[in-house]
């Protein structure tokens, strides 16, 4: 393990990079979003891609980075919450993505515990569009091929939270091209014209998003799809390139994938987007004495 500094927001506050390894696996981590910025694997290197800071602040924001409090989208902005309603600023169209000026990946992150093969972030935040004072701790760990993240989250009053997983993966080396797609769904979430789920939970039997057999995706993929009930940590989504396997697999309920950028493909574990104003969806309130927990394993292996 090693950290370093890495570079500086024009605020004045340092980011840092920590590097972990082992025997099979390098990975770079940053504060800025405790976002991974690297990963190498048995001799293949970029499995995720590399950012400046001005690209994290920038154009390449959620790349690699931990997305909360409420990641995905939120409807006009707003949610309920017990019996008032949440109001945000719109930061697409007229709905709230990925938390807006609130957003995890916009954070410098505390390091809390490293070691050879793993390290914690943690954020503390008080009160803001979100309620409650709030507790966020994220450990990435190396365990022989695996990248293991567990998420876990806090509150001291009633509040919001989906937080999640936001990188980018190009087993290739050449962004998302040449890769197979396997999304281990049967069901997935329909959506209007601003990507807001209509309500309804649909079979992907027949339809451009039957993703259960491995096949080359489109390039317009963005959608969530709803895993089948587990209480456990349990396959998602799997990638292949010529060389690599990529096993994905989390305790969340959904998984949203998204195809339309060049840098490689977003796979991130996560609760139904928009579940507040859903109410046969999973829940995301949080209540002071609960705790947000999330796990997702990231399997490599050879072809």
């Amino acid at each position: 393990m090693s950290v370093r500094d890495f570079d500086t927001l024009p605020d004045g506050q340092i980011v840092r990079e920590v590097t972990l390894t082992n025997a099979r696996l390098t990975a770079r981590f940053l504060t800025f979003g405790a976002r991974i910025n690297g990963l190498a694997f048995d001799g293949f290197d970029g499995l995720t891609p590399t950012v400046n800071l001005d690209a994290a602040a920038g154009s390449a924001r959620y790349c690699g980075a931990i997305v909360g409090p409420v990641m995905n989208r939120l409807a006009g902005a707003r949610a309920p919450l017990d019996d008032a309603t949440l109001t945000f600023q719109a930061n697409e169209g007229g709905n709230l993505l990925h938390s807006g000026d609130a957003g995890f990946h916009a954070a410098v992150w505390e390091i809390a515990v490293a070691t050879k093969t793993a390290v914690t972030f943690a954020l503390d935040l008080a009160s803001d569009a979100f309620p409650g004072q709030r507790r966020i701790e994220v450990t990435y760990r190396l365990e022989d091929t695996d990248l293991v993240l567990e998420i876990t989250g806090t509150t001291d009053a009633p509040t919001l939270m989906n937080v999640g997983f936001h990188p980018y993966w190009t087993l290739t080396g050449r962004g998302r091209a040449g890769h197979k797609l396997q999304v281990h769904a049967a069901h997935y979430l329909p959506m209007d014209r601003g990507n807001i789920p209509t309500g309804e939970i649909a079979e992907v039997s027949g339809t451009a998003l039957d993703y259960r057999s491995a096949r080359t995706p489109s390039d317009d993929i963005d959608h969530c799809f709803v895993v089948d009930e587990r209480d456990e940590v349990a396959p998602s989504v799997t990638l292949e390139s010529d060389t690599l396997r990529l096993d994905i697999l989390s305790d969340a309920p959904a998984v949203h994938v998204f195809t339309g950028m060049d840098i490689g493909i977003a796979v991130e574990p996560e609760i139904h987007p928009d579940a507040p104003n859903h109410a046969h969806f999973p829940s995301i309130r949080l209540g002071p004495g609960e705790t947000f927990h999330q796990t997702v394993i990231h399997r490599l292996t050879k072809r």
